[in-house]
């Protein structure tokens, strides 16, 4: 009978069947956002999306430009949008979301005018930073940067700038494109950090073990020496040295210099408390230590078991180990591991998943590469020229 009312004059007809048209629409709608968002985080990622396209053209990825991945629903399927410019080429790959298969790919010649036109629409990293310390309302010798580079989120380029002033860091994200601020964040530290106005920046954001605050020193793992690099944090005169925190963590570890190899050695700050973040291995375990730069007391340490350095680990899931991640990364970018200097050589996980993160210098150009530390095969590369 209710039904009955709802068609009982052409009227009511009609406006009833326009109402469950609407509520049939709106319960589609949701779906396709639930099954949109259900299938990109499943997804094998704009990275590996582009990398998969990289491979079908033949092209080494360093030589691509205007490189763009979105995730978009076509023809029946999710898939990664893929396009980039090599040579006056245009190629766009629709790539499955799931595995990486090519859909479709499409290569058009493109003039030079072309070319530099889409590049162009970029800003450059000099204009973000501007814009960053513009907004701080900074001058540029009033600070130190701890972070400029280039990054993709949510498919959109974006700039990754942060810097400290005094006792108080900014972090701020640019649109590559517009140059608009996306996000910015000011947080003010316990600990007041001294600005180094001449110091160049590290490249790239990591995890708690590697942060992007300024560096006083990274490592070479494989001849076991430390390398000076620029943007260095400064020692006040209260705090023990680099080398007097390095001996805390091998008393602490109970080993000796000689039969360790370190991975990272640097001044950082954890909470606004200045520590030295020291990282090495021997041939059955890993340590990682936190020492106080003030008092030299651990502040924080982790040891984990290895059974060699070749990298059985006691769970008997093996890896690669550093100098194998070493010599695929240089050969990969066309060098043998003397041709370089090495930044960084470091496990660390990412979402659950154990990969070797290296980075490297050659001539002005800096190499960072992370891969798998079970496989070898590199999840990610990226190439920039050094400020």
């Amino acid at each position: 009978m209710i039904i009955k009312k709802y068609f009982s004059t052409p009227l009511r007809a009609s406006l009833s069947i326009v109402s469950l048209i609407a509520i049939v629409a709106a319960l589609s709608t949701g779906t396709v956002y639930a099954a949109n968002a259900i299938a990109q985080n499943t997804s094998i990622g704009a990275e590996n999306a582009k990398n998969f396209s990289f491979a079908d053209a033949g092209i080494d990825p360093t030589t691509a430009k205007a490189v763009q991945a979105e995730f978009e629903y076509e023809q029946g399927q999710f898939v990664y949008d893929v396009e980039f410019i090599v040579d006056g080429t245009e190629y766009e790959y629709w790539n499955n979301a799931s595995n990486g298969n090519v859909v479709k790919k499409d290569i058009e010649n493109v003039t030079l005018s072309d070319t530099n036109s889409v590049v162009s629409t970029q800003i450059t990293l000099k204009k973000a930073k501007e814009i960053a310390l513009s907004d701080a309302k900074l001058a540029d010798n009033k600070v130190t940067f701890t972070t400029a580079e280039l990054d993709m989120e949510d498919s959109i380029s974006v700039y990754d700038i942060e810097f400290y002033a005094e006792n108080t860091q900014y972090e701020y994200e640019i649109n590559a494109n517009t140059g608009a601020i996306i996000s910015k964040d000011k947080e003010i530290q316990n600990k007041q950090k001294p600005a180094d106005s001449t110091a160049k920046q590290p490249t790239k954001s990591a995890s708690k073990e590697d942060t992007t605050n300024t560096k006083q020193n990274k490592v070479d793992s494989k001849n076991n020496a430390t390398k000076p690099v620029t943007n260095k944090q400064q020692k006040t005169a209260s705090q023990i040295t680099l080398e007097a925190a390095k001996a805390k963590a091998l008393a602490d570890a109970g080993v000796t210099a000689s039969s360790v190899t370190y991975t990272q050695a640097e001044l950082d700050y954890d909470d606004g408390i200045a520590v030295y973040d020291i990282e090495f291995y021997t041939s059955t375990k890993e340590y990682e230590y936190e020492i106080n730069a003030d008092s030299g007391k651990v502040h924080d340490k982790s040891v984990e078991s290895l059974q060699n350095n070749t990298g059985k680990k006691e769970n008997s899931r093996t890896y690669i180990g550093i100098d194998k991640a070493k010599a695929i990364a240089t050969s990969h970018a066309g060098f043998s591991i003397s041709d370089v200097t090495f930044s960084k050589a470091k496990m660390d996980t990412d979402d659950g998943h154990t990969i070797y993160e290296i980075e490297f210098y050659k001539g002005g150009t800096e190499y960072e590469y992370e891969m798998d530390a079970s496989t070898g095969n590199i999840l990610e590369y990226d190439t920039e020229e050094a400020d």
